[in-house]
């Protein structure tokens, strides 16, 4: 069972300054979370039983919480709930656009504002074998639970 104290921290985190306060954004859904998983330690994890049992061993230790169908409806941000809501912890890189970009294939955005279309150029790139993407200040945030789904799990291989 899911407290609701939990529910108001996931649905605080659609937001920039939560995300940024809490250091965590929201990955929903299996193929994101599945991916996320391989790359990145969750904070907190809510999902069906029948999720919990395929992957509790990948989740050693992690706090998590079991949710009934009303339950992960009433936590999901998506208009469509899938089976898992994770919390992970924003990644820190040091990488240095001059560096990298004399070293290896980078991406660099400007003004891209449309969430949705900022997590399909991560996919794209991490289809193209693209591993580092740089961004202005003016582009939308990749954490933002939009474009975090629309990257359909290429944050766990791209930088950004």
């Amino acid at each position: 069972m899911i407290s609701k104290a939990r529910i108001k921290q996931i649905h605080a985190l659609e937001r920039k300054k939560a995300r940024s306060e809490q250091q965590l954004f929201v990955a929903e859904g299996p193929k994101l979370v599945g991916e996320l998983l391989t790359s990145i330690r969750p904070h907190y994890v809510a999902a069906t039983t029948a999720w919990m049992e395929e992957n509790r061993q990948r989740l050693g230790g992690v706090q998590t919480d079991t949710l009934t169908e009303e339950e992960l409806r009433r936590t999901s941000l998506l208009q469509h709930p899938q089976s898992v809501i994770a919390l992970f912890p924003l990644p820190h890189y040091d990488s240095n656009l001059a560096e990298t970009g004399a070293t290896e294939l980078t991406l660099a955005l400007d003004g891209v504002q449309d969430p949705g279309n900022m997590g399909t150029i991560v996919r794209l790139a991490d289809w193209f074998g693209i591993r580092h993407i740089f961004c202005s200040l003016d582009c939308a945030d990749i954490f933002n639970p939009k474009a975090t789904q629309a990257t359909m799990g290429a944050l766990a291989r791209v930088e950004v």
